[in-house]
C-alpha cells in the first residue's frame, strides 16, 4: 500500500475471489475504513497496524495464533486486533465493519504451511 491514499483498497485472492472490498483513506499514521467482508476461507494473516473494527452489519469469529497459542475469539460489536498476533476472519455472510488503525509497524504477512511469507504473495491485488 502507498504511504498516502484516499479511496479504495480491496483485497482479492490470486483466483480473483473478492475476500475484502475497502473505502477509506490512509497513512503511515492511521487509517480509517469502511470495510465488506467476504464470506470466504482466508489464510492467517496479521496487519501494518493495531486497529478497533466497529461490527456494523453482521458478525464473524476468528481464529487468532499469538505468543505460539492458537484461540478462537467471538466479536459481536467490537474488534482489537494487535499487529503482532495473525488471524483468520470467518463468517457465513458478509459483514461490514468500521476501522481505525494506528501507526504502521510492518508490512502484512500471512502464515502459510508454517512459515511467513508476503501476504501479496497470496493475493491479485491489493488496490
Amino acid at each position: 500500500m502507498s504511504q498516502f491514499g484516499i479511496g479504495s483498497s480491496h483485497v482479492v485472492t490470486r483466483l480473483g475471489n473478492n475476500m475484502l472490498k475497502r473505502w477509506g483513506f490512509w497513512t503511515p499514521y492511521f487509517t480509517v475504513f469502511l470495510s465488506k467482508i467476504y464470506p470466504i476461507k482466508q489464510i492467517a494473516h496479521n496487519h501494518e497496524g493495531s486497529f478497533i473494527s466497529i461490527l456494523l452489519k453482521g458478525r464473524y469469529r476468528e481464529v487468532v495464533y499469538r505468543d505460539q497459542k492458537r484461540y478462537i475469539r467471538h466479536s459481536k460489536w467490537v474488534n482489537i486486533v494487535r499487529y503482532d498476533e495473525y488471524h483468520e476472519v470467518q463468517c457465513d455472510s458478509f459483514v461490514w465493519t468500521f476501522l481505525v488503525m494506528g501507526p504502521r509497524k510492518q508490512d502484512v504477512t500471512a502464515l502459510y504451511k508454517g512459515n511467513k511469507i508476503p501476504y501479496t504473495r497470496l493475493t491479485k491485488k491489493y488496490r
